[in-house]
């Protein structure tokens, strides 16, 4: 389905749930017709003995483990069985059900894929089995999969704070709603298929950030013409390419952060600030504070079209400034001399010379690149117009990509909303084709 496929079919959906008749339980309002039950009438444990099998030194066994947040099952590693610390553990199958016990309240939980059947894990992962005639094992999955109920495994969980565990008993009391089976089955294929829709934005995504990953390794070595190249500190250029270094190119600024005593420098602030985290190799759009404006002598600002790198703990993130901006001692900023270098190039450039930035680094607890050191980085540097459009072709990748993320940030919003209207009741599904 495309997004305005999606939106179309929601809009639908509610026009006709307007009539929704509903009940009081003991886990708030659900629809007439639904049911609460624990999922101990859900699910039920294994016979342990059953899939209970004595490690052998020799053999490969392939070891599963839940991701946090509602993130499923994967596999963790391949061992021999010398490399396995236990001397017994569990065999997996298809459509089980596994949980934590020490992160379930953390959303870790999930159900064994076909491509993991015969997998391994240990007594800290309880494998249950879904009762077929009552539930379909991913509409529990999905209901598990809200915050809300990892609460609940949170109450039930036994032990010290940080190693609590909730064990098989406290886990299967936790009491869920339940509509008719073929309404959860609706639910399931509503879901999957935005989910299907994140996984593919993903991978176009992925794609896209490869594209842009190849061709900068093309352009920053071989350039737009294909000229003869040689041979250069920082590796092959084109002949025509000269290479400098920053202070030749642009003014140096190493950030600072204006008094945290001060609460009137942090307080109703218009100012970005920027810190390492906000620099992602992209145009920065999000940032970690604001300082005020009786703050702006107090900090380093640069202008739009400024270049920041972190050189301090993470070494070698850019980002782009599309306004002003102040930022702290963790960050040294470029302000490009126009009539030298275009802004956007040197951006990308930076982006190719992490490992060079790195080099630099302090060999101190914190690794430190500071601003003399970083003065004397090195970049590839072409005539300003062949400059111009290397940085056009590569910001044409980045909008893209930028394009693409804003997609699928909708997506999971849709996927966020959808899960709690369809889990609460809000929309039914029971008279509807999907």
């Amino acid at each position: 389905m495309a997004q305005e496929t999606f939106e179309k079919f929601f809009e639908k959906l509610e026009g006709e749930n307007k009539e929704n008749n509903f009940k009081q339980t003991e886990i708030g309002l659900i629809p007439e017709d639904w049911e609460v039950v624990r999922l101990g009438e859900v699910f039920k444990e294994v016979n342990k003995k059953e899939r209970k099998i004595k490690i052998e030194e020799n053999r490969i066994y392939r070891l599963v483990h839940t991701k946090l947040y509602a993130q499923g099952v994967e596999l963790k590693e391949e061992k021999k069985g010398k490399q396995i610390k236990a001397d017994y553990m569990f065999i997996v199958k298809q459509g089980d059900f596994i949980f934590s016990k020490i992160n379930a309240k953390k959303g870790a939980f999930g159900i064994i894929s076909s491509n993991l059947d015969g997998a391994v894990v240990t007594s800290e992962h309880p494998i249950l089995i879904t009762n077929e005639r009552k539930a379909f094992n991913y509409f529990v999955f999905y209901y598990l999969s809200q915050p809300k109920v990892w609460d609940e495994f949170e109450k039930h969980s036994i032990g010290f704070a940080g190693k609590s565990r909730i064990k098989v008993p406290g886990f299967l009391s936790v009491k869920i709603p339940l509509p008719p089976l073929e309404e959860q089955r609706k639910i399931v294929r509503v879901l999957d298929k935005i989910q299907q829709a994140i996984e593919l934005q993903d991978r176009i995504i992925e794609q896209a950030k490869r594209l842009k990953k190849s061709l900068m390794q093309k352009l920053f070595t071989e350039g737009l013409y294909g000229e003869e190249q040689k041979e250069t500190e920082i590796g092959l250029i084109p002949k025509s390419w000269e290479v400098v270094r920053l202070e030749e190119i642009g003014k140096i600024i190493t950030g600072n952060t204006p008094s945290k005593r001060k609460k009137e420098y942090w307080e109703n602030g218009e100012i970005d600030f920027i810190k390492p985290p906000d620099l992602k190799n992209s145009y920065i759009t999000t940032f970690s504070e604001k300082i005020s404006l009786k703050a702006k002598d107090k900090a380093r600002i640069v202008p739009e079209k400024s270049i920041l790198v972190s050189c301090i703990g993470i070494i070698g993130r850019v980002g782009y400034t599309l306004k002003p901006v102040a930022f702290n001692q963790q960050i040294n900023a470029i302000i490009p001399f126009s009539d030298k270098i275009d802004s956007l190039f040197l951006f990308f450039a930076l982006q190719t010379q992490v490992k060079q930035i790195e080099s630099m680094k302090s060999a101190t607890t914190v690794p430190i690149v500071n601003k003399a050191k970083f003065s004397h980085v090195k970049i590839p540097l072409p005539s300003l117009e062949e400059q111009k459009q290397i940085a056009h072709i590569l910001s044409t990748i980045d909008r893209k990509i930028e394009v693409e993320q804003k997609r699928k940030q909708v997506l999971k919003e849709l996927f966020k909303t959808m899960l709690h209207k369809l889990m609460s009741g809000e929309i039914r599904l029971k008279v509807v084709e999907i």
